[in-house]
C-alpha cells in the first residue's frame, strides 16, 4: 500500500479504459491521483465509483485543443508521475484519412502528451519524477489500415527515448505499449466493421496468447515503470502485447 504513498499523479485519459484502471491501481497503491477525461460529467462519475474521496481530484480537458491542454497542466500543479495514456484510434486506410483526421489524432496522441510533458517538468524535475508514455504495438509494427494511428505512437516511442537521455538523471521516462487491450475504444473499432464478430476473432489471434488483453494487466505495467521498483529503468519501450511483436508463427 505504501509503495507509492503521498506521490501524485496525472493520467490523462483516465475515465475509461486503460487509463482508468491505470487510477484505480495507482489508488491501491496510495497515491494521490489526478483524474481526467473530455467532459466534466465523465471525470465526477470516474472520481465517484472509485472512490479514496481524500486522495482523488479530476479535471476535464479536450486534448485536442492545446489551450485546454495547456490548462489542464496549470490545473494539476506539482506532480511526481505524469502518465500520457489518453488516445484516439479510428481505422482508416490512408486514401481515407484527410488532414483533419491527421491532425487530430496526432494532437491527441502524441502533442497533447509533449506539452503536459514540457509544461509539467520543472515539478517533475524537483520531484525527481517520472513520465510514462502510453504507445502501443503500432508504434512497432505497420498495421495496414491504421496508418496514422502507427506514425503517431511510433513517435510516441520516440519522444519517449529522447526525453530519457535529455532528463537523467532528474527525471525517469518510459513508454508502455499494449497489443489489443479489451477497451471501449476496441470495441468501437470492432462494431464499425462489417462483421463484428469475425473482427474480434482476429483482433484475438493476433496475440500468440491467443486473447487480448484486460485494462488491468497494462495497468500493472504502467505502475510498475512508475514505481521505485523500476527505479533504474528509463529510455525502456516495454511491450505488453501477448506476443504481437516477437514474431510470426510459420
Amino acid at each position: 500500500m505504501a509503495l507509492l504513498s503521498g506521490k501524485r499523479v496525472l493520467v490523462t485519459g483516465s475515465t475509461r479504459g486503460i487509463g482508468r484502471a491505470t487510477a484505480e491501481l495507482f489508488l491501491a497503491k496510495g497515491a494521490e491521483v489526478i483524474v481526467h477525461g473530455r467532459s466534466r460529467g465523465d471525470v465526477d462519475r470516474t472520481i465517484d465509483e472509485l472512490g479514496h474521496r481524500d486522495r482523488i481530484t479530476g479535471h476535464a480537458a479536450d486534448l485536442a485543443r492545446r489551450g485546454e491542454t495547456k490548462r489542464l497542466a496549470e490545473e494539476a500543479g506539482a506532480i511526481d508521475i505524469l502518465v500520457n495514456c489518453a488516445g484516439i484510434y479510428i481505422e482508416k486506410s490512408i486514401i481515407n484519412s484527410d488532414e483533419a483526421f491527421f491532425d487530430r489524432t496526432i494532437e491527441i496522441n502524441l502533442t497533447a502528451g509533449f506539452l503536459l510533458s514540457r509544461s509539467l517538468l520543472p515539478s517533475l524535475r524537483q520531484r525527481r519524477g517520472v513520465i510514462v508514455n502510453v504507445s502501443s504495438d503500432a508504434g512497432l509494427l505497420g498495421y495496414g489500415g491504421s496508418s496514422v494511428y502507427a506514425a503517431s505512437k511510433g513517435a510516441v516511442i520516440g519522444l519517449t527515448k529522447a526525453l530519457a537521455v535529455e532528463l537523467a538523471p532528474d527525471v525517469r521516462a518510459l513508454c508502455i505499449c499494449p497489443g489489443p487491450v479489451a477497451t471501449d475504444m476496441m470495441e468501437n473499432a470492432v462494431k464499425a466493421t462489417s462483421d463484428p464478430e469475425a473482427a474480434r476473432r482476429q483482433w484475438a489471434s493476433f496475440p500468440l496468447l491467443g486473447r487480448v488483453a484486460r485494462p488491468s494487466e497494462i495497468a500493472e505495467a504502467i505502475v510498475f515503470a512508475a514505481s521505485p521498483a523500476a527505479s533504474f529503468a528509463t529510455g525502456s519501450i516495454i511491450t505488453i502485447d501477448g506476443g504481437t511483436t516477437a514474431g510470426k508463427r510459420v
